[in-house]
């Protein structure tokens, strides 16, 4: 029995972690097409001097940024791959829109608050201790807990 259960865990954990690399598979074709789009001359040039044209493709890119940002794994294939394509994704953005540091600070916010050492939640961790240890202090902290 205990042997049966700690299997169907291992297969849940196993097909999460193959869900999330499908996931990823499918938005690094995206990213190839948009880099072959981005590497081709003339859409570059028309880049360069069309306005609309540089927001489409930036809107592309900012789609595909929070996409890649939602998908989530504790398998460390996927957190490598998650990173190497959103610092990617965050490169290119940045050469077709300077003006979109918003967007990458909110993917840098989310990916420090998924650190295990630190970030926001060691931050939220820290007040919170702090106000259970005022509130034990104003009680007069003479209760023992047996």
């Amino acid at each position: 029995m205990i042997i049966q259960i700690s299997f169907r865990v291992y297969l849940i954990r196993r097909s999460q972690a193959l869900r999330a690399l499908r996931e990823l598979a499918i938005a690094k074709g995206k990213i190839k097409e948009l880099k072959a789009l981005f590497n081709n001359p003339t859409y570059h040039a028309r880049l360069a001097h069309d306005e609309e044209e540089r927001q489409k493709f930036s809107e592309r890119i900012i789609v595909l940024l929070l996409t890649v940002n939602a998908i989530e794994g504790a398998n460390i294939l996927v957190r490598h791959a998650k990173r190497s394509m959103l610092d990617e994704l965050e490169a290119m953005l940045d050469i077709v829109d300077p003006q979109s540091r918003r967007v990458k600070s909110l993917t840098l916010k989310r990916r420090t608050s998924n650190m295990p050492d630190g970030g926001v939640i060691q931050k939220e961790v820290a007040e919170r201790v702090t106000q259970v240890v005022h509130v034990i202090g104003q009680d007069g902290g003479s209760e023992t807990f047996e």
